[in-house]
């Protein structure tokens, strides 16, 4: 009995000490997309369960009843669940999230799972339509001051991996698949099919002011510029991918005038490893496609393939979900637990993964879906941009 007593007194305690603490609302999130963004979905399928949420990075996270580590346990999550998050709140210099979660009975109730134990993932659609007017807004000035717009074309394929140029600049963007230039003696590389202007060219050299680097003019070899695709002062499509969330919004601009929002999804990018590299910031245009695209292993064997595949800078391209010949068998079980990742860390080689639904609404509206039968290489129907940020 005395011991009972004084385990009651001593859970008393520990509730006391904690709940009478101050409790600091830091952030909420809203399960909508903003009220400032037009809206006119095209491919509802692919979208996310949730706008906002965190992700279990620990192989096993408690959810608690109240934001205390002494509170009780109401569930217990494996690494990779995302839960829907309504608010971060502060406890004693402490954080917590609180979330949603369901009961085997599917009940929805609240809870609070400890900062440490998750990452935070949300979309920022308000952001990427600053990105979008940016671009607009450099298409336009460098037009009404003569320049020419153009893109850089520096892409050797190198399917098997060998003699990759890790030389990276200030910004950590590597001299592989990109162009090297100059800045004041200063070396810069610019990505692969980044959107420019020409300043003036010599014999051999071009100046050139790029959208995504703050230095300008930038002296390149005259020959890394292109004018395939050739710029569109009114190009319509654009693809803006958030690196730090893993997601991406599709958006397109209406008779009207007006960027609407036509999908969004979850995917995964690159990191750097001995096989690829990070995918780079920056704003590109998309110069081919691919049905299929294989890829080899780190022995340079031919290890599978994936489909859908669109260009954006150097070997990078945004593609589906990539199968192995060996996982081929069972095809949709691979497909699920692969596609389970999304929209958690990165993990490519340089690409943005889909999952393959959106990858080819994707590709269709790319194209317009006239698409050649007869090759697997696609030109785009006009011009479509690749914002990264």
């Amino acid at each position: 009995m005395k011991r009972f007593l004084k385990k009651i007194l001593l859970l008393s305690l520990i509730s006391a000490t904690t709940f009478s603490s101050d409790i600091k609302v830091k952030e909420t999130y809203k399960d909508f997309i903003p009220f400032d963004i037009d809206v006119n979905i095209k491919n509802s399928e692919a979208q996310p369960t949730y706008l906002n949420y965190v992700f279990i990075k620990t192989l096993d996270a408690p959810v608690r009843e109240k934001p205390s580590p002494h509170s009780k346990i109401i569930a217990k999550f494996p690494f990779n669940t995302k839960l829907k998050v309504n608010s971060k709140i502060e406890v004693d210099k402490n954080e917590w999230y609180e979330v949603e979660t369901r009961d085997d009975q599917g009940n929805v109730y609240t809870g609070y799972i400890s900062e440490i134990l998750v990452d935070l993932r949300v979309f920022r659609f308000n952001e990427m339509i600053k990105k979008i007017n940016k671009l607009e807004a450099f298409v336009e000035s460098e037009t009404k001051s003569g320049k020419e717009l153009a893109s850089i074309n520096t892409y050797k394929p190198n399917p098997s991996n060998k003699d990759m140029n890790r030389e990276k600049d200030k910004y950590g963007i590597s001299a592989d698949q990109n162009a090297r230039g100059s800045y004041q003696k200063e070396t810069i590389f610019v990505p692969d099919r980044s959107i420019i202007s020409i300043d003036k060219t010599s014999e051999k050299e071009a100046e050139i002011n790029v959208l995504s680097i703050k230095e300008k003019p930038i002296k390149v070899d005259k020959n890394v510029i292109t004018r395939y695709p050739k710029i569109d002062t009114d190009f319509k499509k654009v693809i803006a991918i958030d690196l730090t969330n893993e997601n991406q919004g599709v958006f397109e601009k209406n008779s009207k005038g007006e960027w609407e929002l036509i999908s969004y999804t979850l995917n995964k990018t690159g990191v750097e490893s001995s096989l690829g590299f990070e995918t780079p910031r920056g704003y590109f245009i998309v110069p081919v496609l691919k049905f299929e695209m294989g890829y080899r292993d780190e022995y340079n064997k031919s290890s599978g393939i994936a489909k859908y595949a669109i260009r954006f800078s150097g070997g990078g391209y945004i593609h589906g979900t990539p199968i192995n010949f060996e996982e081929d068998i069972n095809r949709e079980f691979f497909l699920n637990e692969k596609d389970g990742t999304l929209g958690t860390f990165e993990g490519t080689r340089k690409c943005i993964r889909n999952n393959e639904n959106h990858i080819k609404f994707l590709f269709e509206w790319a194209t317009n879906s006239k698409i050649n039968r007869n090759s697997n290489e696609q030109r785009p129907d006009e011009n479509v941009m690749v914002i990264i940020f």
